[in-house]
């Protein structure tokens, strides 16, 4: 059964970026595998001891206590059935065996190629493909959500073009790097370019020793692709000319009508009901009604923020829904897989990489409640933790 479940998981880190279904269907097919293992019991116990593993499920458990005190249980109980997606994380962390996360991995990377060539194909008008468009080219999932991945994706090419030491797996990353971050910049999600461009000093840091060069060289590099795009993307150029436009409107005219303003406007009502239960929270509810009750009795020129399903910044949408105790237990489940001790240096600075990118794309997007991005985490922190047992098992 073991063998099954490595097999299947190699298949899920493939579906991850191309299928909705597939995603549902390997979660499910990889928990119930597990469960009838022949190690379960064993393998459990180890999950009981990892602190990553405990505050998930602290989170999660406090999300369903919230309930408790939220004004709407049926639509607290609809947004918290997301979080089942993480069932994944169990299984990876306690059954996947050392060659296999390599596998994972390369499959990961074989789904986003697969994803690119399609975004690719619209993008240069070759073919449609379901709703993708010229402006908006990702094939399977939100652009903001594929800008994260791409962002990803693009900074693990280029760590492995630093490790690679053959030539020909150099070019080969080389070129897969190009091409991944060229799809990023034509891709019209703002959330995975800044998070790249942040990120991106992160792995220079990690793989030049002499921080002052690495700050240049990654500046360089950055102000490059930066230029490149604005010169030849037209969709990069048009998001950028808009962002500056939503920018001014707001400072001149108090215009929350845009894209940054609808945002701006929902963190700042977002933080003003949570000052008013700053330590449990209003609880989790799928309906913004105390964001539309706010709006009418204290922000009317915010009106048009009425349209929001979220709050889109997972850490106002935590502090809301749970307060400070919620919000806490949501950072440490990045803080304790960041202190994992993983020793073997690629997957040490995948981790530091994957948190970097996660957290920076979670200001501006509920990363961890939609599901390719709650997915995308579940794959990753499962094949950390199970670099993690590997090594102790050694």
């Amino acid at each position: 059964m073991n063998k099954y479940i490595n097999y299947l998981s190699v298949i899920y880190a493939f579906l991850l970026p191309v299928s909705r279904g597939g995603i549902s269907i390997l979660t499910a097919l990889l928990f119930i595998s597990w469960l009838f293992s022949e190690d379960f019991k064993s393998r459990v116990g180890f999950l009981k001891s990892d602190r990553t593993i405990f505050y998930i499920l602290a989170f999660v458990g406090f999300s369903l206590l919230s309930l408790l005190w939220s004004e709407n249980i049926p639509s607290g109980i609809y947004y918290i059935r997301k979080y089942w997606y993480f069932l994944s994380i169990f299984v990876i962390a306690a059954v996947v065996e050392k060659r296999y996360l390599h596998y994972m991995i390369s499959a990961f990377l074989s789904g986003m190629l697969l994803s690119e060539i399609i975004s690719y194909g619209v993008f240069f008008e070759l073919w449609s493909f379901k709703n993708a468009t010229v402006d908006f080219p990702n094939p399977f999932m939100s652009h903001i959500q594929y800008s994260m991945f791409l962002a990803f994706t693009s900074l693990l090419l280029l760590s492995r073009i630093f490790y690679e030491k053959s030539f020909k797996p150099k070019i080969f990353y080389t070129l897969f790097f190009m091409t991944t971050t060229a799809n990023l910049f034509i891709n019209a999600g703002r959330t995975g370019q800044s998070a790249f461009a942040l990120s991106l000093f992160i792995v220079g840091f990690l793989h030049v020793k002499n921080k002052i060069i690495a700050f240049l060289g990654m500046s360089v590099l950055l102000f490059g692709i930066l230029f490149a795009s604005y010169t030849i993307s037209p969709n990069f150029k048009a998001r950028v000319d808009a962002g500056a436009s939503d920018i001014q409107n707001i400072i001149s005219k108090e215009d929350y009508c845009s894209s940054i303003g609808l945002r701006l406007a929902v963190w700042q009502i977002g933080g003003e009901i949570f000052s008013k239960e700053p330590l449990l929270g209003i609880g989790v509810t799928n309906d913004m009604n105390a964001l539309k009750q706010s709006i009418d009795n204290e922000h009317p020129n915010m009106e048009c923020a009425k349209i929001m399903p979220s709050y889109h910044n997972f850490y106002v949408q935590t502090a809301v829904h749970l307060g400070l105790i919620g919000l806490f237990s949501y950072m440490m489940i990045f803080y304790s897989l960041l202190k994992s001790g993983i020793k073997d240096k690629f997957y040490s600075d995948l981790l530091i990489i994957f948190v970097s990118v996660y957290s920076i794309s979670s200001l501006v997007e509920n990363m961890f409640h939609e599901q390719f991005p709650a997915a995308f985490f579940a794959l990753f922190c499962g094949i950390f933790l199970a670099k993690k047992r590997i090594e102790h098992e050694i």
